[in-house]
């Protein structure tokens, strides 16, 4: 049977070739000019996988979770307004992905103007019986008006998506000119995937996902799509699962891991990133 991805899903016209990176769902396979890692899974396996993510509960995290997510994004959207020089209250912004609302409640409680889209029905539903403003659909089926928005944020979404260039194509279009395009994503050129290899957590095959980016890629990609990169952020590093080996080498090992935090920030070689992208930056 054919692979979902048969060409670079970031428009580059060089053949994809295996990687030597097997997991469950096959050997990946790389873009020879941007890097680029995509899956070689099948259209059927795909569509299996994206199932584990329609639920009612959605990724909405507990107490303890929800302070540390409520950090980091704070620190997000604090990037996004000086990055666009403007006030939370003058910022429209919308959630790619959004599951049952996490991001939009919490954009909400700091004064931005937050809606959500996610192709899960039971999630969404759940969002909006909490209050939220949230669509069920694909992106380019809600058809937004044209620069609808100062932001569009997609946390841990594009890897679930074989045709991303049409998806990123669509957020260029809703976005006004100057606005942001915000990726969150793992990082395919991390210490952490080259020290995991197969076993890397972005490479998991049961929750779909397909394509894996790097902050290198997404620079390739961006002017093809009508945006720059404006800021790249990486972070963490991790050798082992807890799981994977005794607890006294894990707890050393994750001691290491953060003592390379800061060097992996430095060279852009995290295990997790976070790309901003502008839309048709001034000449």
């Amino acid at each position: 049977m054919k692979p979902l991805i048969e060409k670079c899903p970031n428009g580059c016209v060089s053949a994809l070739r295996p990687a030597g990176i097997v997991v469950p769902g096959g050997e990946l396979n790389r873009c020879d000019v941007c890097g680029q890692l995509v899956s070689s899974t099948t259209e059927q396996r795909f569509t299996e996988s994206n199932q584990h993510w329609d639920k009612a509960e959605g990724t909405w995290p507990d107490d303890r979770s929800y302070v540390r997510l409520l950090r980091r994004k704070t620190r997000d959207i604090r990037t996004i307004g000086k990055l666009l020089n403007k006030d939370n209250a003058g910022i429209r912004i919308l959630d790619v992905g959004c599951s049952n609302g996490v991001f939009v409640h919490i954009a909400n409680s700091l004064g931005l103007q937050a809606e959500g889209v996610d192709t899960s029905p039971q999630a969404v539903a759940d969002g909006i019986k909490k209050g939220l403003k949230l669509h069920q659909g694909y992106l380019q089926d809600i058809a937004f008006k044209d620069a609808s928005f100062d932001v569009v944020t997609m946390y841990e979404v594009i890897e679930h998506v074989a045709d991303s260039a049409d998806l990123i194509k669509e957020c260029a279009r809703i976005l006004r000119p100057g606005g942001l395009l915000l990726i969150g994503t793992g990082n395919a050129n991390s210490w952490t995937r080259f020290i995991r290899r197969g076993k890397w957590d972005f490479l998991n095959d049961h929750v779909g996902h397909v394509n894996f980016f790097s902050p290198e890629s997404l620079t390739i990609a961006a002017p093809r799509f009508g945006f720059e990169v404006v800021k790249s952020v990486t972070y963490s590093v991790k050798f082992f699962e807890k799981h994977e080996v005794n607890p006294v080498i894990y707890r050393l090992m994750k001691i290491l891991g953060e003592i390379l935090n800061l060097p992996a920030r430095w060279f852009g070689r995290g295990h997790q990133m976070e790309v901003y992208l502008r839309r048709d930056p001034p000449r």
